[in-house]
């Protein structure tokens, strides 16, 4: 690797790039003072390569020339090489190359934007042709640890978002995500009125760009599900929408029975068949044959309304139901043991789905007793079957679960305690689906509910966000920690730039660690994008 005077030619020479060239650049780290990693693939072997940074998007003074391919595009500017500095090295005989460099620690470059794009140069002449042109990658730069920006904000401010991977790399993590629909909190004051999104938008890690989709879904939603299925089409169904107002001023919610499915090859959007349950705070989990399964959720009222905590609580689902993606029509599946809403879903290593926790209810006299849940139940696609399984630990709901590599779930936090004394905890267990044993573990340092959490490889868990108080008015954090559940360690990080709960979080193929939107400490919707570089 050499750091490099830009040599005048490149400024005054036109460049010829070859047609059909492709190439990718991921970056890690993002540090002011600290090193960085410029990662080139899928570039010809045995090449020359250059990294450019810039602190401007704006185009490159046309010194590409035209050939047809819209790959070829050298696309930021040279402002930030004008003094002379770019990174260059030689691709291996696999067309890869890492180049590793220092961020000045600058104090004029605290909170700027910067921009990297990589290219190639297969060979010498008369002319100098250029080969591989890189996507572009894009971070905010400061001195804090590892939060930094994360591309373009989504569409608008908003929590309760829901999400999936459209994308993956060869990783296996998310290169691309599909994202839509979102509302402030579910339980707002009566004299509010709760209006969600009906918007769509698709984040590019490799771009650093979020594009809104030119249509609309049918509904606006909040506590919905969306699932990309394996033909690429996205499923959305259920969760809340404005409902309008009562003759005593009073606003309510309104629980969604409707299902809509988005064609990317299209660009539209079609109503389904109605789902056979109306359903909010519901799962949805993609089965290996194509079908989808949902499953639980909250129907509301009698009228299929939400006012206030009475509405939700004691109004869970055991139903299930199956989407066709072939014949795009519903069947009816097998009861969950018990209700739930608010509960965890995950997919296991061998297919099998566990369902865990929830809002539940027992009857006792007629009469519907609110609870919380610590049952587990354990779907198998092979027979179609759920079957009980030992409790988790802990009452919860509203929790954030983790599949970790050694198969098994850790849970964090939620919403817990009983009628009496209900708000966020901050009890985590450790889940064991093949055993069926549970293992305490240490507490969080705050109580927590509608958080968020991902592995970061190894046993640890990185905890985003959420929110302490109580259901009725949460308080969104910006807390965030690493748990170690190997060595029962947790370890708090650098706050978020701002209180998060109810956004995306993914786990990026770069590494990083995806936040898009969610719910402030004021109440508001958050617009922008962050990311963890853990």
């Amino acid at each position: 690797m050499k750091n490099l005077l830009f040599p005048f030619l490149l400024l005054t020479t036109p460049l010829f790039a070859q047609a059909n060239a492709t190439s990718e650049l991921m970056t890690y780290g993002d540090v002011l003072g600290g090193p960085i990693t410029a990662r080139i693939s899928n570039v010809t072997p045995n090449t020359l390569c250059a990294v450019l940074p810039s602190f401007s998007n704006g185009g490159s003074n046309g010194l590409v020339a035209g050939t047809g391919d819209p790959n070829d595009v050298l696309a930021i500017g040279l402002d930030l090489a004008s003094k002379g500095h770019y990174f260059t090295g030689r691709s291996d005989s696999n067309g890869n190359l890492d180049i590793h460099f220092n961020i000045p620690n600058i104090s004029s470059f605290l909170n700027r934007d910067i921009w990297f794009q990589a290219l190639s140069r297969p060979g010498l002449g008369g002319v100098d042709q250029y080969d591989d042109f890189s996507n572009i990658r894009w971070f905010n730069l400061n001195f804090s640890d590892r939060w930094q920006s994360a591309g373009s904000n989504i569409p608008s401010s908003l929590a309760n978002i829901s999400w999936d991977v459209l994308e993956r790399g060869p990783n296996g993590n998310a290169t691309r995500l599909f994202a839509c629909g979102g509302g402030p909190a579910l339980l707002t004051d009566v004299g509010t009125a709760y209006h969600c999104s009906d918007q769509a938008w698709i984040y590019d890690l490799n771009s650093g760009t979020t594009t809104l989709l030119a249509g609309t879904m049918n509904e606006s939603r909040a506590f919905h599900t969306a699932t990309v299925l394996q033909d690429g089409r996205v499923v959305v169904t259920g969760g809340v929408t404005y409902g309008g107002q009562k003759g005593n001023g009073d606003y309510f919610t309104k629980i969604l029975n409707t299902a809509e499915i988005y064609d990317p090859i299209t660009g539209s959007w079609t109503l389904l068949p109605a789902l056979s349950e109306y359903r909010a705070a519901h799962s949805a989990s993609l089965l290996d044959d194509g079908r989808l399964l949902i499953a639980g959720g909250t129907e509301g009222s009698g009228s299929h309304e939400l006012t206030d905590v009475a509405d939700l609580l004691g109004s869970s689902l055991k139903q299930t139901e199956y989407l066709d993606p072939a014949t795009l029509t519903w069947t009816n599946g097998p009861n969950i043991p018990e209700p739930k809403a608010g509960h965890g879903c995950i997919t296991l290593a061998d297919g099998r789905i566990l369902m865990s926790g929830g809002i539940t209810y027992s009857t006792i006299f007629g009469i519907r007793i609110p609870d919380f849940s610590n049952q587990a139940s354990i779907y198998d696609p092979a027979t179609g079957t759920f079957s009980s399984a030992r409790n988790i630990g802990s009452k919860r709901a509203l929790f954030a679960e983790v599949l970790l590599p050694s198969g098994k779930v850790a849970l964090f936090g939620g919403a817990g305690g009983d009628i009496l004394n209900v708000g966020p905890i901050r009890n985590c267990n450790l889940y064991d689906p093949i055993t069926e044993n549970s293992s305490g573990l240490s507490q969080l340092p705050g109580d927590r509910a509608f958080g968020r959490a991902v592995s970061i490889g190894g046993g640890n868990c990185l905890i985003i966000g959420g929110a302490s108080g109580d259901l009725v008015d949460p308080i969104p954090n910006n807390n965030n920690w690493i748990f170690d559940t190997i060595n029962d360690t947790v370890t708090p990080l650098t706050s978020m730039p701002e209180d998060h709960a109810g956004g995306i979080v993914e786990l990026m193929e770069d590494g990083t660690v995806y936040v898009g939107g969610g719910e402030s400490n004021s109440g508001a919707g958050i617009a922008k994008a962050i990311s963890y570089s853990p």
